[in-house]
């Protein structure tokens, strides 16, 4: 991962065939998700943090969700949404594909 001007590459597109796909940012574990289709437009992505805001264990993929294995919340692997417990989401930021490469633009 390279990082410049507050932009960070967090790698090459062709290196994902499956999603959610696992990735390391700034140390700390993410998955890069499809994000949901809107007809028309071109797929989009979305990092989604691994790490549960609950307790802080780390969510795994099981079918649609993300699952933290302490306490079983879980989250949808397309929006962060928690779809058992309301209003909770696991941190989320839009990414784009720039030059074959995904990459996240910090404000």
């Amino acid at each position: 991962m390279s990082e410049s001007n507050g932009v960070k590459v967090i790698g090459s597109v062709e290196d994902f065939t499956a999603f959610p796909a696992h990735v390391k940012v700034d140390m700390q574990p993410h998955y890069i998700v499809e994000a949901p289709r809107i007809e028309g437009e071109e797929q989009r992505y979305t990092l989604i943090s691994a790490i549960c805001p609950h307790a802080g264990g780390i969510v795994r993929p099981h079918l649609n969700e993300l699952v933290c294995p302490l306490h079983y919340w879980c989250f949808d692997a397309k929006t962060g949404e928690s779809t058992n417990v309301p209003g909770e989401t696991l941190e989320c930021a839009p990414l784009e594909v720039r030059d074959g490469k995904f990459v996240l633009v910090e404000a």
